[in-house]
């Protein structure tokens, strides 16, 4: 059972929820606007996301856990 301070255990809870609300906006993008709509012919509610934004997100909130997984994750 380890033993941690409460400190570095909220930092670690904060640095989580910050990196999993960057890749939940990285997931949402934004919205198309009418002229795109148009242009493509579409129709209904679209929304752009960067592929490559997303990625960098998903790394990002991985190393996240690893360091949580390596620091609370000691025995």
């Amino acid at each position: 059972m380890g033993h941690f301070a409460l400190g570095e255990i909220e930092w670690l809870e904060k640095q989580l929820r910050e990196r999993f609300d960057n890749l939940v906006s990285r997931m949402h993008g934004r919205p198309m606007s009418e002229a795109d709509l148009k242009m493509y012919d579409l129709t209904g509610e679209r929304r752009i996301v960067q592929p490559g934004n997303v990625r960098i997100a998903v790394d990002d909130f991985a190393t996240i856990l690893k360091e949580i997984k390596a620091t609370l994750g000691k025995r």
